[in-house]
């Protein structure tokens, strides 16, 4: 049995799947912000769950996205009523991107779930564990939004 497509998926039969794992993902994003030397876990952790609060809110809004892309999740988002600042976008969203996804510094994709050794270290930046989850929060509750105009 192969994959199924986007258009098999009923949204509304997944939207509390997402909204569960987006809790259960900030739980962990809680519990290792709080932890020493976890970068690479933390930053894999912390991507999937920007990428999972994104899929929630298109999911919400009747669409399932697939990939790993952040910008692009957002982008989407976005063009289906989401609001996010322009601090979201640069210095969570794409930030993160570049570790979770997309490592254009190090010629790598899925840097962080992936980590190589002997790759050289980069400086690069990610938000807080509080500016991620305040934007996570926000996420949320416009998903949570969404889901109601369209039960209704």
């Amino acid at each position: 049995m192969g994959r199924r497509s986007r258009n098999d998926i009923d949204p509304t039969s997944v939207i509390l799947d997402y909204f569960r794992y987006v809790k259960e993902y900030r739980s962990a994003s809680a519990a290792l912000a709080k932890a020493q030397n976890v970068t690479w876990p933390n930053q894999q952790v912390r991507g999937l769950l920007i990428e999972l609060a994104l899929k929630t809110y298109l999911c919400a809004s009747g669409h399932i996205a697939r990939g790993h892309d952040l910008v692009q999740l957002a982008r989407e988002a976005v063009a289906r009523g989401l609001v996010l600042t322009e601090n979201d976008h640069k210095n969570i969203i794409s930030n993160t991107n570049e570790i979770y996804y997309r490592g254009k510094a190090w010629n790598a994709d899925y840097l962080c779930r992936y980590p190589m050794p002997n790759r050289g270290m980069l400086v690069f930046i990610t938000p807080t564990h509080d500016a991620l989850d305040e934007m996570i929060q926000r996420i949320v509750d416009q998903a949570a939004k969404k889901h109601d105009a369209r039960v209704v």
